[in-house]
């Protein structure tokens, strides 16, 4: 199979190139710098996001683009055109939720007339929130509320494309982005539950709205009267103070592992299931669950057009499989 990496010489780009070398896949490394790309070695094909020739160039006779940009709000559109219109599968890393709404909307049909599969999202966050709430609305009977929220544990920090993503879409974060309710996407910055208790907290925090990815996924595969994500109000006040200078100074490559928890509750009948995911680092999960999807499509999973990570796998199933990467589940 030949798969290519977009933003091969990024943090998450390096990561799945070591993924794909790992399993026995040598990649098309593909990105702007030809000097950088030199650095990771391999096959190299040279285009800027936003020169839709070169990326069809690039990208042609390639089964699965995977996109590793640090800013898919600015420059995502560009590599998915391009897969599209080579006939490639396509595989993001995507964290921007109207990001992921537009893929669905705006590039699932165009996909499906072009007979390719389109995953985004494919980050902790976008496939433990949505298989999690998946399997808790089945084991539950149905979803009258789902919250998910993602916890950064101690000891890691985040990247300088990270940081870039905050500032590119602070105005979104802010404002809480998508929420689904009574079967349509709402916006507003306002939360359903004002607090939320974290995993092995005795008291509840306070809590915003926050665009979560998977509200965008989870309707589209699961019943439930609202969808919502939140997140810490102290981020917030973080998150507001992030300036270009920040973004200068940031780390290219973090020192330490980002450890995370993704957690969700889904509430139905006034009964509650709490699914959480984790793992050691969202950077390099995020990459290898980016491989696994994409050998997956390669191999004849999926059907044309966009999709969900529940439209795409049997949850149980890829969840458990995701313990090769030090990842782990569970759901009561």
């Amino acid at each position: 199979m030949k798969i290519a990496v977009y933003g091969a010489t990024g943090h998450v780009g390096r990561f799945a190139v070591d993924e794909l070398r790992g399993r026995g896949i040598d990649p098309v490394v593909v990105g702007r710098d030809a000097g950088r790309l030199a650095e990771v070695g391999g096959v190299i094909r040279v285009a800027a996001a936003d020169d839709h020739t070169a990326l069809v160039e690039a990208f042609t006779g390639i089964d699965v683009v995977i996109s590793t940009l640090p800013d898919y709000t600015g420059n995502g559109a560009g590599v998915l055109r391009a897969a599209i219109a080579a006939g490639a599968h396509y595989v993001d890393v995507a964290g921007e939720q109207l990001f992921v709404e537009r893929v669905f909307t705006e590039y699932g049909p165009l996909a499906a007339a072009a007979g390719v599969t389109l995953a985004t999202a494919t980050t902790e966050a976008g496939i433990f929130g949505d298989l999690l709430a998946h399997l808790g609305a089945q084991r539950l009977g149905g979803a009258d509320e789902i919250v998910l929220s993602h916890v950064a544990l101690p000891g890691g920090e985040g990247s300088r494309g990270s940081m870039r993503t905050v500032l590119r879409n602070l105005d979104v974060f802010t404002s809480g982005g998508l929420s689904w309710s009574d079967g349509e996407f709402r916006t507003g910055s306002q939360a359903r539950r004002a607090t939320f208790l974290l995993p092995g907290a005795t008291e509840p925090i306070a809590v915003r709205k926050f665009p979560q990815p998977s509200v965008v996924t989870i309707p589209r595969h699961t019943t439930a009267g609202s969808v919502e994500g939140v997140l810490a109000t102290s981020i917030f006040e973080i998150i507001g103070t992030v300036t270009e200078d920040d973004l200068a100074a940031a780390p290219e490559t973090p020192s330490a592992p980002a450890a995370y928890s993704v957690v969700v509750d889904v509430h139905h009948a006034g009964r509650t299931l709490r699914g959480i995911g984790s793992g050691p680092d969202a950077y390099r999960n995020s990459a290898q669950l980016a491989v696994e999807v994409a050998t997956r499509l390669a191999a004849g999973a999926g059907t044309p057009g966009a999709l969900a990570p529940a439209e795409l796998f049997e949850p149980t199933e890829f969840l458990d499989a995701l313990s090769a990467f030090g990842m782990s589940w569970t759901l009561g």
